[in-house]
């Protein structure tokens, strides 16, 4: 096989535009932004690639490629495969997707293996043919190898961010990151955007904002996300809160972030222009709704289901029994603490007395 860096010395043809989803601090929505940011981007109609470089692998989880995917990006950092033959189509057109892996934590020192300083990854994203038009890359928090690596190889940088005290001091922080990488490894990376998620109609949710507005009104997408239930449901049953519920106010916003994305912060679309993606989605939903409720009712029957074998409605069959013998248990006990008491009051003093007199000799 070609080696990579025989690849990356080849003539260049057109490379995708990187994205990468980071904040150092967790738990402020990447995964969710990176996994329906990259599907609006498709319902947009462009052909994008999703890659989950988080070792939790929750982007993964989102879609339906547990047995349909045979390379992932472990097999990339490894050098086993090309970036072309590690994609796995999804069910939506013009999204494909890298799969995570758990095991990219003691995969780190491969960034460092091909190239040094972490440009190992941005030479295993270079495609000799078909390129798409956009990569998103769903980053792990905090600094480590994996998410320098990715900085070093984006070219963009959306940043995620949730009201709060924390949330804004992880957000300086993150921005001295990116500045540190843009001085070194990569400076050519410049800042999508920051993107307000989350927002409560409270006191804490609408001075975030402000100040947020207030500290970096260049640098803030035009976008904000009011806090929506729908996708801590879609989140619960790990799927786009976009396909979740395709008609939901996320869903909008999430196609006019896209559209800032490819027109440029600031740019606001019409619903002209926004029809024809939501239109999209909602085929997409139509189309798979029946098989993530599958996939659901999938993981319930597996929760249910005892390590040693046997189905799932044995042993709810098991437990019903169990229910019923440990109920019939505390009705005898009950009835013979009642009669018990009964018995004591009309014959226990005459034995009690006795029992004594024979004690004491």
């Amino acid at each position: 096989m070609t080696s990579h860096e025989d690849v990356f010395d080849t003539p260049q043809a057109r490379q995708p535009t990187i994205l990468s989803v980071y904040n150092q601090k967790g738990g402020v929505g990447k995964t969710t932004t990176s996994v329906n940011l990259a599907l609006s981007l498709a319902a947009l109609g462009k052909s994008v690639v999703l890659i989950d470089f988080d070792p939790q692998s929750s982007a993964t989880s989102n879609f339906l490629l547990r047995d349909k995917a045979k390379v992932g990006i472990n097999d990339l950092l490894r050098q086993e495969t090309f970036v072309e033959d590690a994609i796995t189509p999804t069910a939506f057109d013009g999204l494909s997707m890298i799969v995570g892996a758990r095991k990219l934590y003691s995969l780190e020192h491969a960034l460092d293996s091909r190239g040094g300083s972490q440009r190992g990854l941005r030479k295993a994203l270079h495609f000799s043919r078909n390129p798409p038009d956009y990569v998103v890359i769903d980053c792990p928090p905090a600094l480590g190898h994996l998410a320098a690596g990715a900085l070093a190889a984006s070219d963009r940088l959306v940043v995620p961010v949730f009201p709060g005290r924390y949330a804004l001091d992880g957000l300086r922080r993150t921005l001295q990151v990116v500045e540190h990488i843009q001085n070194g490894l990569n400076p050519n990376l410049s800042l999508a955007g920051i993107l307000m998620l989350s927002i409560t109609n409270d006191e804490v949710g609408r001075e975030s904002l402000t100040q947020l507005r207030n500290e970096f009104p260049e640098q803030m997408f035009r976008t904000a996300f009011p806090y929506d239930v729908d996708v801590v449901k879609a989140t619960y049953r790990r799927m786009p809160a976009a396909i979740f519920t395709p008609e939901g106010r996320t869903t909008a916003r999430f196609a006019a972030l896209a559209w800032e994305i490819i027109h440029g912060r600031g740019t606001t679309p019409d619903d002209a222009q926004l029809k024809p993606a939501l239109e999209r989605i909602q085929s997409w939903h139509e189309a798979t709704d029946t098989s993530y409720s599958a996939r659901r009712a999938s993981s319930i029957d597996e929760a249910d289901e005892p390590s040693g074998g046997g189905s799932g409605a044995r042993q709810a069959e098991r437990a019903q029994s169990g229910r019923g013998g440990m109920g019939a248990g505390i009705v005898g006990l009950v009835i013979g603490l009642i009669a018990g008491f009964a018995l004591g009051a009309v014959v226990g003093q005459p034995v009690l007395g006795k029992l004594l007199a024979g004690l004491g000799g």
